[in-house]
């Protein structure tokens, strides 16, 4: 089992939403169940950026962008490799962690994408990138020196 954990920091839900369509756009799901956990919807902000910019990503509608009351009735059906977005604050992305975590079998690869509202999350940074693999930006993964 191998697990990677990158760490995002964003300013809003439409800031947070460029950087999954830009993500997913390049990475184009290749291979990967795609799993998402909000804590916050932002299903509306996706779908604004989807029609102003028409974006053409294989499989986006199979993707639930609305909130996740219960992270325990979401059913995963693992594959190889598995990406999942988490957005919330440090306890439900921590708890959410820990549920992904428990349900990976050995022969199973995971990117875990953890996603923090700068605002609320500043002054733990450096802690939560310290964590992490690597950092997610508009503009692409980057590996944490």
């Amino acid at each position: 089992m191998k697990v990677e954990k990158l760490c995002n920091f964003y300013a809003s839900k439409y800031h947070l939403s460029m950087i999954l369509l830009e993500y997913l756009k390049e990475k184009n799901q290749k291979n990967s169940n795609v799993y998402t956990f909000f804590q916050d919807e932002v299903e509306d902000e996706i779908n604004v950026l989807i029609n102003k910019y028409q974006y053409n990503i294989k499989n986006l509608k199979d993707i639930d962008f609305r909130v996740t009351k219960n992270i325990y009735n979401k059913e995963l059906k693992l594959q190889k490799n598995n990406l999942f977005i988490v957005q919330g604050n440090l306890d439900y992305i921590n708890e959410t962690n820990n549920y992904i975590l428990k349900n990976l079998s050995k022969n199973t690869n995971a990117k875990i994408i953890n996603c923090y509202n700068f605002m609320y999350q500043k002054l733990y940074m450096k802690d939560i990138i310290e964590k992490s693999d690597k950092i997610l930006f508009t503009s692409g993964e980057k590996i944490i020196d």
